[in-house]
């Protein structure tokens, strides 16, 4: 395989280079002068070999000296990267609850080969609950978003090995629905449901240019609507009558109630984040498929 000069320097962070220059273009380039002495052989008496003899001969004589080229490394360009956000393992919930509770939460991230818009899902999942003390942090949130780098990705423009092609400053756009059920004591619980979007934005700090790990800064501001219900410790049938099950607060006849009577919605910052990522997948080079190496041999 044969590559330019340009694209020798610029395999493997240059180190190519560099052993090329160190290590076999100064035997290449060497001259050396050798002093040949004949002397007059001896008479040597010729007799024809037989056919047999000849084939052989050509059987065992050397090959061709085959010089062994250096294997080349060359990089891939990311995919896909997960990341968490670090600051909601640290949530802390009071009002009565009065417990840390950390939020499990996860994001992918995929980077296409061009342009500036990348594409990533979020899923949050805290499950916390202390039953008998009336205690509840359940939320399920599924989110998608948009984002758009200000510095753009494209291969031609950032090729494989220079860095993360994706980072710098960068704006974004989200949607997302949350299920939830949060219970502070006896008489202060809500369960429900809302959906929610609005725009973010964010910087992302690669650590390390031939690092998988980033941070990113991010901020985001939208709205949330939701439809819920107060619940409370008690009999809906019979109020006086304690049977251990929650029940939505109601105390008319069962066949009125109709659940999600209540309604409620925030305009504000809905997530600050201080998140961890780590570039997962990368494409190959030679043939179709990703791979969780981030360099392959030729």
């Amino acid at each position: 395989m044969r590559a330019s000069k340009k694209e020798l320097r610029s395999l493997d962070g240059g180190d190519l280079w560099r052993r090329l220059l160190k290590e076999y273009y100064p035997q290449l380039r060497t001259a050396q002068l050798v002093i040949f002495c004949r002397r007059k052989p001896a008479p040597v008496k010729y007799s024809p070999l037989p056919a047999e003899s000849k084939v052989i001969a050509m059987a065992t004589a050397p090959e061709a000296i085959d010089y062994e080229l250096p294997r080349l490394r060359a990089p891939r360009r990311e995919l896909l990267s997960v990341k968490t956000n670090l600051l909601f393992y640290g949530v802390y919930m009071p009002g009565g609850y009065n417990r840390w509770c950390p939020i499990p939460n996860v994001t992918v991230e995929y980077y296409p080969l061009h342009g500036h818009f990348t594409y990533a899902a979020t899923f949050d999942c805290p499950w916390w609950q202390d039953y008998w003390a009336h205690k509840f942090f359940q939320i399920r949130n599924y989110q998608l978003e948009a984002r758009y780098y200000f510095r753009s990705g494209d291969i031609r423009s950032n090729p494989p090995g220079e860095g993360q092609a994706y980072r710098g400053f960068y704006v974004q756009g989200y949607a997302h629905m949350a299920l939830f059920g949060l219970c502070f004591d006896a008489d202060r619980g809500w369960v429900g449901e809302g959906i929610g979007a609005g725009i973010g934005a964010g910087y992302v700090l690669p650590l390390g240019k031939k690092s998988r790990w980033k941070l990113e800064f991010a901020l985001q501001v939208g709205f949330y609507t939701c439809k819920y219900d107060p619940y409370q410790f008690e009999n809906l049938v019979n109020p006086d009558y304690h049977d251990q099950l929650y029940y939505y607060r109601w105390t008319q006849s069962p066949d009125l109630f109709k659940k999600r009577q209540y309604h409620h919605t925030w305009v504000g910052p809905t997530r600050v984040a201080i998140t961890l990522s780590y570039d997962l997948l990368f494409r190959r080079n030679n043939k179709k498929g990703v791979s969780t190496r981030r360099w392959e041999w030729y």
